[in-house]
């Protein structure tokens, strides 16, 4: 019988060596996220030590995030919600998922559910070698990392560089990346970057949409800062800190 959740890989971190597990989540419940779409499969990069808030809190989490700048123990920017990634700590921790196989490998080919690389943590923390099976399986995904100046190179296909600055955006650029970068609401916009299209039309969503691929043919993307108001606010005082 077909599980929503799945243990693709637990192994060290490539960022420090600690203990991570790789969880894909989904396969029968639908996420309730409505920017990524219904029937996109998310993915959950988690220390295997740590309940996630209490590892973001105390600034254990630099085995899944590196040195995001946006991290809660450092600027405490990050949009994600840490109650769901706690949820699905606890159901890891409680045995609840079993191992991925090459039978969810192979539904994931038949349907071709899109793939979200990194719903919480950086994907370049676990192997290349571990994801790209499931990303040719699927064949549609999007993803990011904040890692894009000193990860493996090969992400440039699958991933976008996440920046917050013009000057990081153009940095990524010019190594071969395609650039992601936050900007505040009245933000004009770089020569050769779109707007997130859900934030044009929220009918759109990441699973429709796909331009965060990290295929370099496609325009560079900026979106929004959003999440609570808190967050929004950390991340205005950052972006102050990076003109001073």
């Amino acid at each position: 019988m077909l599980r929503n959740g799945y243990i693709v890989w637990e192994g060290a971190s490539l960022i420090d060596s600690s203990p991570i597990v790789l969880i894909l989540t989904g396969f029968v419940n639908p996420t309730s996220n409505r920017k990524t779409g219904s029937q996109m499969i998310q993915s959950w990069i988690l220390s295997q030590n740590y309940v996630p808030t209490y590892a973001a809190k105390h600034g254990f989490d630099n085995s899944i995030c590196g040195d995001c700048p946006l991290k809660l123990s450092d600027n405490g920017s990050c949009y994600v919600n840490l109650l769901t990634p706690n949820n699905i700590y606890r159901s890891y921790i409680a045995g609840n998922y079993p191992q991925f196989s090459e039978k969810e490998l192979a539904i994931l080919q038949h349907y071709r559910y899109p793939i979200r690389l990194g719903s919480y943590g950086d994907p370049t923390a676990v192997p290349l070698e571990v994801w790209e099976p499931i990303i040719l399986a699927s064949g549609k995904h999007t993803g990011y990392t904040h890692r894009h100046k000193n990860c493996d190179l090969r992400w440039q296909k699958y991933l976008m560089a996440s920046v917050e600055t013009e000057q990081e955006a153009k940095q990524a650029q010019n190594q071969g990346w395609r650039s992601f970068r936050i900007i505040v609401p009245d933000a004009a916009l770089s020569d050769n970057e779109i707007l997130c299209r859900h934030t044009e039309d929220d009918r759109i969503d990441c699973s429709k949409c796909l331009l965060c691929d990290g295929s370099s043919t496609k325009p560079n993307i900026a979106d929004k800062v959003h999440g609570l108001n808190w967050k929004v606010s950390n991340f205005l005082k950052y972006l102050e800190s990076t003109s001073n």
